[in-house]
């Protein structure tokens, strides 16, 4: 739609689209943090309220996208949702890294929607919606406790520290 159509100044738009459009047409990069990414096939939904503004056009509203990528501690794949709010102006002559580029007649959406997730992906370790212990976690990696309920026995205590473990038996002991 063409901007001078908008009716009353104002807007309500939205729209899905699957998350390689906001690559460009010859892009072979994915949407990616670190080891977290949106799938090339996931949709992304964007609905914001378009308002016709003194030398531009105001976008506020949210992106919606669905990402990827392994658990911090088992590294197995997990799954999550990123919500972005989005408030941008789309001026004519921008102000670099201020303003989006508004063209004659349309308004490219595009970049605005791919810094907005891009912005939003987790770039720390995930973490891991298991309950402890992981039962993705090699038993080397889970530390000397006892997990009665995974049958694995409790780890031997290191030899360096039964001096410290003998005082604190002494100490529950009220000695």
């Amino acid at each position: 739609m063409p901007l001078r159509s908008i009716p009353d100044g104002q807007l309500e738009w939205s729209a899905t689209v699957p998350a390689s459009v906001l690559l460009g047409g010859e892009s072979r990069e994915t949407l990616r943090i670190a080891d977290v990414e949106v799938p090339l096939d996931s949709d992304v939904c964007v609905a914001v309220m378009l308002e016709l503004i003194s030398g531009g056009l105001s976008v506020t509203g949210e992106v919606t996208a669905t990402w990827t990528g392994p658990c911090a501690r088992c590294w197995l794949p997990l799954d999550g949702e990123v919500k972005s709010a989005v408030r941008e102006v789309f001026a004519a002559e921008p102000r670099e890294g201020e303003q989006y580029a508004l063209g004659p007649e349309y308004a490219d959406l595009t970049p605005m929607v791919r810094e907005a997730v891009l912005l939003e992906l987790p770039i720390e370790a995930i973490p891991c919606p298991h309950p402890e212990p992981c039962p993705n976690l090699p038993a080397e990696l889970t530390g000397p406790h006892d997990y009665p309920d995974t049958g694995r026995p409790a780890e031997p205590a290191d030899p360096r520290w039964e001096a410290l473990d003998a005082l604190r038996g002494r100490l529950d002991a009220g000695e």
